[in-house]
């Protein structure tokens, strides 16, 4: 990603924040972004993915927190 032109956009961002999205046989949210709600969040940096619920084929979005709290004020109001 450092050295990757491809990736150039994303180096500007601070990702400090892990949340699952979806498990495997698990309901999907209609916001194809990320998944807004108080649940989910890893918040525990010591604890490993087994303990903080992360199964095979489970979905993880890895953002900025800050940015999340934005967007979740206004989920339908998306500038890009």
């Amino acid at each position: 990603i450092a050295s990757d032109a491809r990736f150039k956009i994303f180096r500007s961002i601070e990702y400090n924040t892990l949340k699952i999205y979806t498990q495997a046989f698990g309901n999907k949210t209609q916001n194809l972004i990320i998944n807004i709600g108080d649940d989910g969040f890893l918040l525990d940096d010591k604890a490993t993915l087994e303990f903080a619920g992360v199964r095979n084929e489970t979905e993880l979005s890895f953002f900025n927190h800050e940015a999340y709290k934005a967007y979740a004020r206004s989920p339908t109001e998306t500038k890009w």
